[in-house]
């Protein structure tokens, strides 16, 4: 099956100075899997998306990702989640994986941090919610906690977003659909065990959205200690629970590029399997 990866090679030179390092690596690392015909490459549109995210964020939010300088940085990535959605939308393909300069969860209505400026997951749900979709289900598996998604989408019950974090204490909301795991310094085992527990109710959606940050291996800066081991079997439960319905997934924290090359293209062999 193949998988449909959105990039562009501004995303490794004008990216944010922590992210953009592992983007060159970890794509010529898919090389091989390109040449098998596994992977299809496209690049961002960039059409409409000023104006998604002119409806997500205010007007002051705007204006500081601009005195920031990573604003066009930032809207190009949102633009390649846009488009990833939307060949998924158009049922080109099954699965998808957007590739980004700059990340996206901690990018709330009106503020943001941690290498974050505007919500690309966000864009992509009110862009694919204009198209008449309306259910979606977001698996953060980034070790930091996904506070800006959560600002937009709190009281939004259509939208189920479970989060695993460093945090040490559940909490769960089953009224608006928000699901935190609190692992702490977790190995693969806890993880895997955490997503196995994440992943058993039968949730209603009709797209599912991975926010991905190789963050979380040990040898990179968040707070997760994950092994090489731990990301071929969370794409394998991840893509099995997915079923039928489209698979979205998204990059998000992450420096080290032997990590970056050597996880990103063990998941996205996963995703082109049948």
């Amino acid at each position: 099956m193949k998988v449909a990866v959105t990039y562009h090679e501004d995303f490794g030179k004008h990216g944010h100075a922590v992210l953009k390092n592992r983007v060159i690596p970890s794509f010529q690392a898919l090389k091989e899997l390109i040449e098998a015909g596994k992977v299809e490459v496209f690049e961002p549109r960039l059409t409409g998306v000023q104006k998604l995210v002119e409806k997500i964020h205010t007007p002051r939010h705007l204006q500081e990702v601009e005195y920031s300088g990573y604003y066009d940085i930032s809207l190009l990535s949102v633009a390649s989640v846009v488009t990833a959605a939307e060949l998924l939308a158009e049922q080109k393909f099954k699965r998808a994986f957007a590739y980004v300069g700059a990340a996206g969860h901690h990018a709330s209505r009106n503020g943001f941090w941690g290498f974050c400026y505007l919500n690309d997951v966000a864009a992509a749900i009110l862009r694919l919610r204009d198209k008449g979709w309306k259910k979606f289900l977001i698996l953060d598996v980034d070790p930091h906690f996904g506070d800006g998604t959560r600002d937009i989408f709190k009281y939004d019950r259509d939208v189920i977003h479970i989060n695993f974090d460093t945090s040490t204490k559940p909490r769960f909301d089953t009224e608006f659909n928000n699901y935190d795991y609190g692992l702490g310094l977790c190995k693969d085992q806890e993880f895997l065990a955490a997503l196995d527990e994440a992943l058993q109710p039968a949730y209603e959606f009709e797209m599912m959205i991975v926010i991905f940050g190789h963050d979380s291996h040990m040898r990179d800066y968040g707070g997760f200690s994950l092994s090489f081991d731990a990301y071929p079997p969370l794409a394998h439960k991840v893509k099995e629970y997915a079923g039928e319905r489209p698979l979205l997934w998204v990059l998000s924290g992450g420096s080290e590029p032997e990590v970056a090359k050597r996880v990103i293209p063990d998941i996205i062999k996963v995703l082109s399997e049948d």
